[in-house]
């Protein structure tokens, strides 16, 4: 036997006999049941939903009709909806006033691939968009304040020894972006401690010209035991910001997918130790209107309200997260972050989906910063909460009923930096669905 070939007969055992590195985390909307709009692998769709209602904006009602195309084809799916509100003082001039808002039909368009799938493609709003354990983005969304909202992308490729990913806040690239690489140095090790050790290497940066922000870290994990198909994973991250402070964190994670081809479930139980001028997940979902140029201010007074990079003094937090998913119809998302320092920079987040075919379809998303508690759900919304509240209701064949609630962010003043304070939405509708 010559040489190449016995070098390629034990490169065959040792992959046969290697076990298979786990699958990373989904990566931003990847695993998001909010945009399974395909029960059934082989199914093809095309379905109309027109409806029509009241909007209230503030404290100006509206009339309002919306059209929602929810298309599942072979290569992708998708979903594409607009509405135009019209009332005594006219139409609602954010609705169509600027070409973007031709893009912001698109609520996302994606890649047709399974989960265990290593490719992942998409365009769309961004919700919930995280790199690694978030030590720098987390939870970061482009639709805090609902009428500047920016389409955003997001990739993701991942094998058995490297996993690369990327995202963009807007598709004319000139917001936010971040990107992250994942190796698994040792895969083809036998043991699973070996295997299964990951280190990743995040990268995340704000390209306005005013004041831009780049920030980097780095993290090790590992699977230190698995049984009955749940795993005790600790890892460990360092990250720091160009120009300001660094932090380090560490934990564990308890998880299993398809734990009894049921469930899906994360406990992760963590600590971070931040420097001066650093904040876990800064890059966050009220980034958009909280950052080093865009601030948030009081709904009454106007002062401005939260804190930057250069204002925080460092101290350390706390952070509890929880996970559970039953495919495809129950998702639920806990993440608070208890911060023990004198200022006010703890951060809750909660997302809660149930779908009952096409009967019932129910979605809560909140998230805060600043004085959040453990149980932030039932917190005061003050000036640096967002909240979205939908509900669908089939009441008989193609009718069905909506209502939709949002805790936004509006713009205020043309000129300067931008300045955003509270705005709020509630709009019922009732419309017909079609299959074409």
């Amino acid at each position: 036997m010559h040489w190449g070939s016995r070098a390629a007969h034990w490169t065959l055992i040792l992959l046969s006999v290697a076990p298979v590195v786990a699958q990373p985390a989904p990566f931003g909307s990847q695993g998001d049941l909010r945009e399974d709009l395909q029960p059934q692998w082989w199914r093809r769709d095309k379905v109309v939903l027109t409806s029509g209602g009241l909007s209230l904006i503030g404290a100006q009602w509206r009339a309002a009709a919306n059209v929602r195309l929810e298309l599942v084809t072979r290569p992708a799916l998708m979903r594409l909806q607009g509405t135009l509100r019209v009332g005594p003082l006219g139409r609602y001039e954010p609705d169509v006033d600027e070409a973007y808002d031709l893009l912001r039909v698109v609520d996302f368009v994606r890649l047709n691939t399974s989960r265990i799938r290593p490719l992942h493609l998409r365009a769309g709003l961004l919700d919930g968009m995280r790199l690694g354990i978030g030590h720098l983005v987390n939870y970061y969304g482009t639709a805090a304040a609902w009428d500047e909202r920016t389409i955003g992308g997001e990739f993701s490729y991942g094998g058995r020894a490297f996993a690369v990913a990327g995202f963009t806040g807007d598709v004319r690239m000139n917001g936010v972006m971040g990107g992250r690489a994942t190796a698994y140095p040792f895969y083809f090790a036998s043991t699973m401690p070996a295997h299964s050790t990951r280190i990743g290497f995040s990268y995340v940066a704000d390209r306005n010209k005013e004041i831009p922000l780049e920030a980097y870290s780095v993290d090790l994990q590992l699977e230190l035991f698995a049984t009955g198909g749940v795993h005790f994973s600790p890892y460990v991250s360092y990250a720091w910001y160009t120009d300001y402070g660094d932090g380090l964190a560490f934990g564990a994670n308890l998880h299993a997918e398809e734990f009894l081809d049921l469930v899906t479930f994360l406990l992760r139980i963590g600590a971070f130790y931040n420097s001066r001028q650093f904040i876990p997940g800064y890059v966050g979902a009220l980034y958009a209107v909280h950052n080093l140029h865009a601030r948030t201010l009081e709904s009454a007074g106007g002062k401005v309200v939260g804190l930057t990079l250069a204002e925080s003094r460092g101290a350390s937090d706390l952070l509890t997260e929880f996970k559970l998913e039953f495919p495809p119809n129950f998702s639920l998302r806990y993440y608070y972050r208890r911060h023990f320092g004198h200022q006010t920079l703890s951060e809750f987040h909660f997302r809660l989906f149930v779908r009952n075919s096409n009967r019932i379809r129910f979605e809560v998303g909140i998230d805060k910063l600043g004085t959040a508690g453990f149980l932030g759900v039932f917190d005061d919304f003050d000036d640096q909460s967002a909240l979205v509240f939908g509900a669908n209701y089939r009441v008989y064949g193609p009718v069905y009923v909506s209502a939709l609630a949002r805790y936004s962010f509006e713009r205020i003043g043309e000129t300067g930096a931008p300045r955003y304070i509270v705005q709020r939405r509630f709009e019922p509708f009732a419309g017909i669905r079609m299959q074409l």
